[in-house]
């Protein structure tokens, strides 16, 4: 990648970051002054979980049908997250991490920021040309999209259920979940062509893409109410796993499968970008609605969105 190419990527990054890490920063004054309160998170958990986030996978995918060219793309972007989740779990059971905490860790070093910095970044290298980022979105609400609101969800349900309940007592309320029925709704629409038109299906769609446009703060809220003073050092071991798994070892992996596989510069870049995100506030919120710990996963999401600043360029240098 262009020397400044990378430049621009990274003033990209930090003006993104800065807007979600001072979002945080408002949600943590608000509950200084108790506007609100830790008893609150689970209403702001919920809305995340099942009412912006149904509504942004709906009318993302409903409108983004998977192009055929696209297929090895998501592969690799799947493969990589998978790949990522089996070693934070090697990982986390080689640290002793109790369940919750290994359920938080394996969401935080497997998916990443891909759409709040994501297509910020992908926008910038790509100045100008919108087929391009409409791709990325495609890749990333495919790629990562499907499997966190799947895989993804199910490994918080497990390592976040109480003691002594089955495994698979989770499975019911995550298949008649919103987020689980706005990804079979949406996939359904896009991939048989289905043409909602008319004044009532606009007005609709309106309404939905204001609902999933609140997303961030919602995010924010629920981050803000669950972080809480936690010892670097007691955090460090499991910071620097995280980091490693997901700002280094991801990005490296799809562009393994990358070159491998010859995809086209642009693909490769836009894969690259994308994996090399910090870790997503959507993982840390999904660990927390769902019983895995929380406060650490937000603790993680913050210590490598620091991180990045560092190794999203190296990872660019490196591969460039």
């Amino acid at each position: 990648m262009e020397d400044f190419q990378i430049q621009s990527l990274y003033s990209s990054l930090i003006q993104s970051m800065a807007v979600i890490i001072g979002l945080i920063l408002v949600v943590l004054l608000l509950r200084y002054k108790s506007v609100i309160t830790i008893q609150q998170k689970p209403v702001f958990g919920r809305l995340v979980t099942d009412f912006t986030l149904p509504a942004l996978i709906f009318t993302s995918l409903s409108r983004q049908p998977l192009a055929k060219d696209e297929l090895l793309a998501v592969g690799a972007m799947m493969i990589s997250l998978l790949v990522c989740m089996m070693l934070a779990w090697l990982v986390g059971r080689a640290l002793k991490l109790e369940s919750r905490t290994l359920g938080a860790f394996i969401l935080v070093a497997s998916f990443g920021s891909s759409s709040t910095l994501g297509y910020a970044l992908v926008s910038q290298a790509f100045s100008g040309q919108p087929a391009i980022l409409a791709e990325a979105v495609i890749i990333s609400e495919i790629g990562v999209g499907i499997l966190i609101f799947t895989v993804g969800v199910a490994v918080a349900m497990y390592f976040g259920r109480p003691e002594g309940s089955s495994p698979t007592s989770g499975l019911k309320a995550f298949l008649i979940s919103p987020i689980f029925i706005a990804l079979i709704l949406g996939l359904a629409i896009a991939q048989f062509n289905l043409t909602l038109t008319g004044p009532a299906a606009t007005i609709a769609f309106r309404i939905l893409d204001l609902i999933g446009e609140s997303l961030p703060i919602f995010v924010a809220l629920t981050i803000g109410l669950m972080l809480r003073p936690i010892p670097l050092r007691s955090l460090s071991y499991i910071i620097i796993a995280a980091a490693v798994i997901k700002l280094i070892a991801k990005p490296l992996i799809a562009f393994t499968i990358a070159e491998t596989e010859f995809f086209p510069s642009m693909e490769t870049e836009i894969l690259l970008i994308e994996t090399a995100m910090p870790s997503g506030t959507v993982a840390a919120v999904l660990a927390d609605r769902y019983g895995c710990d929380g406060a650490t996963a937000s603790a993680l999401v913050v210590a490598t969105y620091g991180l990045s600043l560092l190794t999203i360029p190296l990872i660019m240098l490196l591969t460039a």
